[in-house]
């Protein structure tokens, strides 16, 4: 029980920093259109947003499964060792 405690931690904090990381790739991959844009004066909040929703729905997930990776490792220390 204790190893698949574990083993789940290990897994959610991989997926939080997967997705944290990809969170950070969508941002700046976007970066140089939008502050041309934004510096040119051609206003486009449609762009602008969607580039925050998607940000923003992947930073929510590494949240959560950072949260599940805390979770599952405070369960590993109750379990004990046999």
């Amino acid at each position: 029980m204790k190893q698949i405690l574990e083993s789940f931690s290990e897994f959610s904090a991989i997926a939080a920093a997967v997705l944290w990381f990809m969170s950070a790739r969508v941002r700046m991959r976007k970066r140089n259109n939008l502050s041309r844009g934004l510096s040119a004066g051609l206003d486009d909040p449609k762009a602008l947003l969607l580039l925050i929703y998607r940000q923003s729905r992947l930073s929510a997930w590494a949240a959560i499964a950072a949260g599940l990776a805390a979770l599952f490792a405070a369960a590993d220390g109750l379990v004990p060792k046999l």
